[in-house]
């Protein structure tokens, strides 16, 4: 855990939040709304007893962060509430929800808000995950310690004895890839869980073999005298299988694991001990997003990591100061030729200048865990630019993307109802769009996801229709509003009539369903031609206008319609 603040005093890590001494005085300012929010939720002196003096402390919290020994005596409320049953989801959600309606109460209703009370608000939140992460990190800490595994510094200081005897020793990092199961655990059950682990991991283990306690969840398996890759890929292998059973918990409640299984060999993949330990972990994480479990260090890793690790840094404090960007791509209406509505699109700036592709930074946040937080500033940052158009005199809808991971949590709805609640903008202004893999994942998770939307007032669309593997029942049970067709169907129909028929063939399919077709990447008139004369509602495509920030847009859009 770190242990640098804004001062470099104190246990919470705001520089990392990007919350500097004088923007932490600022906050001051929205001390009387916060408390006022958590009274909302608490009225003075009527709170639970177990939550008293955490709900006490948290009322200061705004005006005394940056304090050490704030901190520490907040951090020392949370490890008691922890160690008494309340589990940290329960502590998450008080928190998340006092800023809710800190939020509603500072933004009053308005529809053109004063900038500085949008900017205390963002610290404010920034605030919050800083402290929040801070506790997570310690309770982590100190569930290893109770446990009695040794650390990261013992394992090092083992392989250091090691190094010369002449043995190779193989490292192995385990990492539970689900920990997201973990925040519904009870304090009792969460306690457990770590010697639940190691008593599994060590049941696998050779007589010589060591197990000891990473970062962030992970466990390294030290495999010494390895005279073949085949043996650290064995035991690789039974872990794995293990795993794959359930673990049964002291409240009864079964837990399933998945594991992602790096390897690395000293002297062969690094010649000291912090550079296997590196290599190893270099390993696991290229499984990330794949289907295999284990894989061995290869040299050409390092260099993808190290570029990975550096974005993965940046777009963490991008996110916590809210400096990603969404641009807006216009949608045309073919029947009038008016723009009726903009797709909003990621974009990222590095502070080096360098562009980074949607793909990438999305890639970094699922990799990282970031999708909550991730979705939320989606949401705000939608309905702030909705707000601003409005008050341009631009009356359009705006759609934005969703995935697969955003219908697997189970806050989505509750979060947006919120959000909508509080900018007093209704769902009719916007369009969700979903991908095929998305939908299928969950046929019958994602209907009752699209049902509560609906009556929050979303349109639905389903993105890139036709490269993925949909089945006609899926479509037509799907309560779907749009159908996007995918660019690589409108490139190919100016080439063939055999395509031409596909494309038409997804229009008729789009209308006879009450679906509004729409054709995106359509850069060519030729090609905006086809799609009126089949009959195609709306395109979208470098023709009309590439992705704008909103200044460029409105610019745009007032030019477009003059």
């Amino acid at each position: 855990m770190t242990s640098t603040s804004a001062s470099d005093l104190g246990r919470i890590d705001l520089a990392s939040f990007g919350l500097a001494d004088e923007e932490l005085s600022s906050l001051r300012a929205i001390t009387a709304d916060w408390s006022a929010a958590l009274n909302e939720l608490f009225a003075a002196g009527r709170e639970e007893p177990q939550l008293a003096d955490f709900i006490a402390r948290c009322r200061s919290l705004p005006g005394e962060l940056g304090d050490a020994r704030w901190q520490e005596a907040w951090l020392r409320d949370w490890q008691k509430l922890n160690s008494q049953g309340y589990p940290m989801q329960m502590l998450f959600n008080l928190l998340n929800t006092a800023f809710d309606n800190c939020e509603r109460n500072v933004l009053g209703g308005e529809r053109l808000v004063p900038r500085l009370r949008v900017d205390l608000l963002s610290l404010l939140r920034r605030a919050l995950m800083s402290a929040l992460s801070c506790a997570v990190d310690m309770i982590e800490e100190g569930i290893l310690q109770a446990a009695g595994i040794p650390g990261e510094l013992a394992a090092v200081r083992y392989l250091w004895e090691g190094l010369g005897t002449g043995q190779r020793y193989a490292v192995l990092s385990v990492s539970v890839v689900n920990r997201d199961a973990f925040v519904h655990l009870s304090a009792a059950d969460l306690q457990s869980l770590p010697g639940l682990l190691a008593g599994r991991l060590g049941q696998l283990l050779r007589a010589e073999d060591r197990l000891f306690a990473g970062r962030e969840g992970e466990w390294l398996l030290i495999l010494p005298n390895i005279r073949s890759l085949t043996q650290p890929a064995l035991a690789g292998a039974y872990v794995q299988r293990d795993f794959s059973r359930p673990f049964r918990l002291g409240s009864g409640k079964a837990l399933y694991f998945d594991v992602a299984i790096g390897a690395a060999v000293m002297p062969d993949h690094g010649s000291d001990p912090e550079a296997v330990l590196a290599a190893s972990r270099i390993a696991r994480w290229h499984l990330a997003g794949g289907r295999d479990a284990f894989a061995w260090f290869l040299p050409e890793m390092q260099t993808d990591w190290q570029h990975r690790s550096e974005l993965a840094d940046e777009l963490k404090i991008a996110l916590s100061q809210e400096t990603l960007d969404l641009y807006l791509q216009p949608q045309i209406e073919t029947a009038s030729g008016l723009c009726v509505g903009a797709e909003l699109l990621l974009r990222w700036q590095r502070e080096s200048g360098e562009w980074v592709s949607p793909q990438l930074a999305m890639e970094l946040v699922d990799e990282n865990g970031w999708r909550r937080l991730y979705t939320d500033w989606l949401f705000r940052y939608a309905l702030r630019l909705s707000s601003d158009l409005a008050a341009a005199g631009i009356e359009l809808r705006l759609a934005l993307n969703l995935t697969a991971d955003d219908l697997a949590d189970d806050d989505l709805v509750e979060m947006i109802a919120q959000r909508l609640e509080t900018w007093q903008i209704g769902g009719e202004r916007f369009t969700l769009e979903l991908t095929e893999s998305a939908m299928l994942a969950s046929p019958e998770r994602a209907r009752e996801i699209f049902s509560q939307l609906r009556q929050l007032g979303f349109r639905l669309a389903l993105d890139d229709f036709g490269t993925g593997y949909s089945s006609l029942s899926h479509l037509v049970s799907l309560p779907l509003d749009e159908l996007k067709i995918d660019r690589s169907f409108i490139v190919a129909m100016s080439r063939s009539p055999e395509h031409r028929r596909v494309v038409r063939t997804i229009i008729d399919l789009a209308r006879d369903l009450d679906m509004m077709p729409l054709a995106e990447g359509v850069e060519r008139e030729d090609e905006a031609e086809m799609l009126r004369q089949m009959g195609c509602h709306r395109i979208q495509g470098y023709l009309y206008g590439k992705a704008m920030p909103e200044n460029e847009f409105i610019a745009w859009h007032n030019n477009y319609h003059a």
